[in-house]
């Protein structure tokens, strides 16, 4: 009777036990997601630097204002030649006292931007076939980051999320962005720039959003190819690469917002948030 008896009861708590253990399975991954979204992505989102602050002048060389600004000498020429050497000031004093950032919802829980309470620095040159990288966005505790092609002066091509084609949005919005780039490819004609949006505007605008570009079959497909599809870095290395640039720095199948930001064939027009002297070679 005794050995009924135990045996029923382990019948009894055997599906209770994998029931607790699948629960508390599911808490632990829950919690760990909690804490790299909210704590471990968070620890080197935002650069602020760790160097000392110095008096610019109008004489002051590209490196030193790159440093203190995050302008890069595309855009430092613009504001001396329009005699707005206060404006590389006033990036100087953003650029070592940002505006305070939230970590805030785009896709719930899963996928969160880091974003200023106010703009950062202006976005200074920009010109058409641009690149914009920003590093806040991040999912499941991995800082992926997002990319937009700048079409004009105030407007992006920009690959957003699953589910949606690709569209030219307003710019107003990256400058928000905990951190961010504008990069230009190195050595391009003013033709090649309005080739490339052009060819963007054609080929690439109202494509769907795909996290496998560039995985299935060809890396680089023909416009019309059943496969093709972009996700946001792969919209602007797609555009680029199909003008002779490779942009892609590690040559691998993910194009990832990295690859674009350390590209040999790119040249920093302007940083914010991001360590100047990752660029200083």
């Amino acid at each position: 009777m005794k050995r009924k008896k135990r045996a029923h009861i382990k019948k009894v708590y055997k599906p209770i036990k994998r029931i607790v253990a699948v629960v508390l399975a599911v808490c632990i991954v829950i919690t760990l997601y909690y804490l790299a979204q909210r704590f471990w992505v968070h620890k080197d989102g935002y650069f602020l630097p760790d160097y000392p602050r110095v008096e610019l002048t109008q004489d002051s060389d590209y490196e030193t204002i790159f440093l203190q600004t995050g302008l890069g000498k595309p855009a430092v020429d613009k504001l001396r030649e329009s005699g707005q050497f206060q404006k590389i000031l006033d990036a100087q004093e953003l650029f070592f006292n940002p505006p305070k950032a939230e970590c805030t919802e785009f896709l719930g829980w899963f996928t969160r931007e880091d974003c200023l309470e106010r703009p950062g620095t202006p976005l200074v040159d920009l010109q058409p076939g641009d690149i914009l990288i920003s590093l806040s966005t991040h999912s499941f505790g991995w800082r992926h980051g997002h990319a937009g092609l700048v079409i004009d002066k105030g407007h992006v091509l920009e690959a957003e999320v699953l589910g949606e084609d690709s569209k030219v949005n307003a710019l107003v919005d990256w400058n928000v962005y905990s951190n961010y780039a504008v990069l230009r490819v190195k050595g391009v004609t003013k033709q090649q720039q309005e080739e490339a949006v052009a060819f963007a505007m054609e080929a690439v605008k109202g494509v769907p959003y795909s996290l496998t570009a560039g995985f299935i079959g060809p890396k680089a497909p023909a416009p019309d190819d059943w496969q093709f599809g972009v996700h946001c870095s792969y919209l602007a290395w797609y555009v680029w690469n199909h003008l002779g640039y490779d942009l892609d720095s590690d040559g691998g199948r993910l194009v990832s917002t990295y690859d674009l930001l350390h590209s040999d064939l790119v040249k920093i027009v302007q940083v914010y948030g991001i360590d100047p002297k990752e660029f200083i070679h």
